[in-house]
């Protein structure tokens, strides 16, 4: 019985030492492991989206890529990093998007010292197009066009814009170099022409993961701010970097199979709507090759995916390749 009783508590201690340790996580929180966490962008019907973002913890502290766009977003963000018990000390954005970059003042506020890391094309979204689309933000609430259920995201907005000297970041980051942030060895990778004029992507060589806001999104590929084809030469550094998976701006983390397949759906989706068959053929292409990730949400991806198509095919994106 005592050599009995002696094998199952060896068995039990072995058993505890060979099982990962849980990551703490709170709610709307999921542990990637190796000391990251995915806090997930949420896009509900009628409303503006928030990508995600994701916190690393190191010796040094923790390190936030991308903050969202709503004040429910941050408040995630600020009750990963109270179950971390470490001070948030730097923030990356990924691009100027506002899902991306509304959440920096309020957490620069909440936070002082820390330090944000982006490129310096926000200062040209500032004088362009987000100007614009402030007017025209302005006009259509004041015309009555903007569904109501819209009005708090529209003049959130408007709000973030106004505020537009407090989203330029600390350390400008125009030439992909290697960087030590709260503790932790990252590559921040600078994308020209893709999703934006200049998009940011980190490699993280511990993990192996590659966070690459919105050159990876979903339901659809964001083509705003776009240039098609400087987009596909961005997928093509993430597909060579090594990555084992890849943490898109919108969605959930995929493989490196996975992220094949996703590149695969968005190159043939360009080269449709490049080409000169019916664009509904390039939507209906594109939902069907993204259907594992689209899910119940085809609808509303074809009504996307032929807005966007058209943009790509009409040469309303063009401007965005220029030098």
């Amino acid at each position: 019985m005592r050599r009995r009783l002696s094998a199952l508590v060896a068995l039990a201690l072995a058993s505890c030492a060979s099982s990962p340790v849980q990551e703490p996580a709170v709610p709307g929180a999921v542990a990637m492991g190796d000391e990251a966490w995915l806090i997930a962008g949420r896009f509900p019907a009628g409303r503006q989206p928030d990508g995600n973002s994701i916190l690393l913890r190191g010796p040094g502290g923790a390190l936030l890529i991308d903050t969202g766009r709503h004040p429910d977003q941050v408040a995630r963000i600020e009750a990963q990093l109270a179950a971390l018990h470490v001070p948030l000390v730097a923030i990356v954005n990924t691009h100027w998007h506002l899902d991306h970059v509304s959440g920096n003042p309020a957490l620069k506020a909440a936070h002082p010292g820390v330090r944000v890391y982006a490129t310096s094309a926000i200062n040209g979204a500032l004088d362009g197009f987000l100007k614009d689309s402030a007017a025209n933000s302005r006009k259509a609430l004041a015309d009555g066009l903007v569904p109501p259920e819209m009005v708090p995201d529209v003049e959130g907005d408007l709000a973030t814009i106004a505020r537009g000297a407090e989203l330029r970041p600390d350390v400008a980051v125009d030439a992909s170099r290697d960087v030590t942030l709260a503790g932790r060895r990252l590559s921040l990778r600078v994308a020209p022409h893709a999703a934006t004029e200049r998009d940011l992507w980190v490699y993280d060589p511990e993990g192996r993961r590659a966070f690459v806001g919105d050159l990876v999104t979903l339901p659809v590929p964001f083509l705003d701010t776009a240039c098609p084809e400087g987009w596909l030469g961005a997928l093509g550094a993430v597909a060579s970097s090594g990555a084992r998976q890849v943490v898109p701006g919108h969605g959930s983390p995929m493989d490196r199979v996975a992220f094949g397949r996703w590149r695969g759906a968005f190159t043939r989706f360009i080269a449709c709507a490049r080409g000169s068959g019916a664009l509904e053929g390039c939507s209906a292409g594109w939902t069907e090759d993204a259907a594992e990730w689209i899910g119940s949400d085809a609808a509303r991806a074809k009504a996307m995916a032929d807005y966007y198509g058209e943009r790509i095919r009409s040469g309303k994106l063009d401007g965005y390749c220029k030098v």
